[in-house]
């Protein structure tokens, strides 16, 4: 990956288009740690340089990445919904290394009410859930970190369409609360109608660079497969 560079604002819902193989899953996990303190580049955060180290660290920093494999890398399956709601901010729940179980419940119902996730109990498995509802126990489960920056791979993934919209609702509460969203859908009319701004990545690279005014599915497309880029 080379020539990857883009600016996002405050309160700003940034797409990330690109075909598969363009890097763009890569780009997320690499701002977010995954690839540990191998990552080269520079990263300014609020204004002042940022060097990635670990997911732990983007974590601390206010960053969260719900990654586009909820079953095997946003939730874990047997655990109950409440646990997994925790899991990303356990020090918020917990003191001198004990697990503040009625707050972790009380934290699980506002999400229920907030969220409008369906399930009869907190300390159900998460398994039990629709694909939709387990959507929205991983985005809870990162709102609980307090995320500055939301990098969301593929969001609407596997959810019916009532879901979807449920999903796109709370994008738009969270980024007129000043949250910061960098997205990406393998959905182009999805990423094209949520996003203020595109970036568009081909093998490795940004070939194009759109306002939402000027992006059409044609140009995007073209950039997306280096076509007069």
């Amino acid at each position: 990956m080379e020539d990857v560079s883009f600016s996002v604002k405050k309160g700003e819902i940034l797409g990330v288009v690109g075909l598969e193989g363009s890097g763009n899953h890569e780009l997320l996990l690499g701002l977010f740690g995954a690839y540990g303190n191998t990552t080269s580049g520079h990263v300014i955060l609020n204004g002042k340089p940022y060097r990635v180290k670990s997911p732990g660290h983007a974590i601390k920093n206010n960053m969260a990445l719900l990654t586009n494999d909820r079953k095997n890398n946003g939730l874990v399956l047997g655990m109950s919904i409440e646990n997994n709601i925790s899991m990303a901010s356990l020090t918020n729940f917990s003191k001198n290394g004990w697990l503040n179980q009625e707050r972790e419940s009380a934290v699980a119902l506002q999400h229920q009410s907030g969220m409008n996730i369906k399930f009869s109990s907190a300390k159900q498995p998460v398994s039990d859930l629709s694909g939709g509802n387990q959507q929205k126990v991983v985005l809870a489960k990162w709102l609980e970190s307090m995320p500055e920056i939301l990098f969301l791979d593929d969001p609407t993934r596997g959810v019916d369409v009532g879901a979807k919209k449920e999903i796109y609702e709370l994008m738009n509460r969270w980024t007129e609360e000043g949250m910061t969203i960098v997205l990406l859908s393998s959905e182009l009319p999805e990423i094209m109608a949520m996003s203020d701004r595109f970036i568009v990545m081909h093998r490795g690279k940004v070939t194009a660079r759109f306002e939402k005014s000027e992006a059409t599915q044609e140009n995007v497309l073209q950039a997306a497969m280096g076509i007069n880029f």
